[in-house]
């Protein structure tokens, strides 16, 4: 990957060293964070219109960028609350 959003390290408990590295990025449509594995067959996309990666979710073909659906989320608890209210 070009630029890499991140940089991962996993490691074991039981050992002296790193088990992996690897770099990372976050889809940017369901900001989960990904790790890069060069050469094992995920699929994975391209989102033109936000101009990043995306993780190859069933969700994320579809270009719904996550702040979004953040503002949805928020305004759908407003809408609650109103109506509560009443």
């Amino acid at each position: 990957m070009r630029s890499p959003g991140g940089y991962a390290v996993i490691l074991d408990p039981g050992a002296d060293r790193a088990l992996l590295e690897m770099d990372t990025f976050t889809c940017c449509h369901c900001n989960r964070v990904c790790h890069v594995r060069p050469g094992s067959g995920v699929k994975r996309g391209y989102c033109f219109m936000c101009g990043a990666p995306h993780c190859g979710g069933k969700n994320c073909w579809e270009c719904v960028p996550f702040e979004r659906k953040l503002e949805a989320w928020e305004s759908r608890g407003r809408f609650q609350r109103m109506m509560e209210r009443l």
